[in-house]
């Protein structure tokens, strides 16, 4: 499992600022600009190179563009797919585009527009190897999430940006966390998380630098739990957040090995 932050420049505004958070989280840095992604590259960053594709299209110059580049992962917006009357032909011209990146990680953000339902046999016509959802602002994109191929990652967007909403409490990012690895038997190597981009077409706030540090702070805590032993987290969480029937099954199999 990884963190990192999908628009690196809702956490801070100046690019060294940026660097220096997405390295202590570990992930990826997302960046539209090829000059931003070699700067973070000499920096020992990995780079999620971010191309547009308006209605599934990605433009030819794009594709050479992140050719050339050869990011580590070339991170494409998924279109609005909830209106059937166009579905199939979006998703042929997506999966057109992408195929044209065949080798790279190819990863798809479903983060502004809600995420439709999409069946196995859509999501098998998209050659990608990864999704990112943002499953607090749009909850129903766990319908899409459970049919992806568990073969392919999931990257959850938990952690709104600084002067965004309160992000959820830890119990609940968790079953999040272990919801998304148990979909499709993916397994936690395959869940990523994230904190969110603003709203398009919002005006972002100015950064407040304490804010920005408690969010980044927030996912780093929960990629430690997401991996801690029982007893710390007992120790850490809600003690409403164990089940009872969970824990007296635990006991029993214990009892028997003895």
């Amino acid at each position: 499992m990884f963190a990192t932050l999908l628009d690196p420049a809702a956490f801070a505004a100046q690019r060294e600022e940026q660097f220096a958070l997405v390295a202590s989280l570990g992930g990826p840095f997302f960046t539209h600009n090829v000059d931003d992604g070699a700067a973070a590259r000499a920096r020992g960053l990995q780079v999620a190179l971010v191309v547009e594709a308006p209605d599934g299209v990605i433009d030819v110059r794009d594709c050479e563009r992140i050719l050339a580049f050869a990011p580590e992962l070339c991170a494409v917006p998924l279109p609005d797919l909830r209106d059937v009357s166009v579905r199939a032909r979006r998703i042929e011209q997506l999966a057109g585009s992408l195929s044209k990146l065949a080798g790279h990680h190819r990863l798809l953000l479903a983060l502004e527009t809600p995420l439709a339902a999409l069946t196995p046999a859509e999501w098998s016509q998209l050659p990608i190897e990864s999704l990112a959802i943002d499953p607090i602002g749009d909850p129903d994109a766990w319908r899409g999430a459970a049919t992806l191929p568990g073969s392919c990652g999931l990257i959850l967007g938990l952690i709104p940006p600084p002067g965004g909403n309160t992000p959820a409490s830890t119990e609940v990012l968790l079953w999040g966390i272990r919801y998304a690895a148990s979909l499709g038997a993916r397994g936690g190597e395959r869940v990523g998380i994230a904190g969110l981009p603003h709203r398009a077409g919002g005006v972002a706030p100015a950064i407040n630098a304490d804010d920005s540090a408690a969010r980044v702070a927030r996912l780093s805590d929960l990629l430690r739990l997401s991996s801690a032993d029982t007893a710390t987290l007992r120790e850490e969480l809600d003690p409403r957040s164990f089940s009872p029937a969970a824990d007296r099954l635990a006991a029993r199999h214990k009892t028997e090995k003895a």
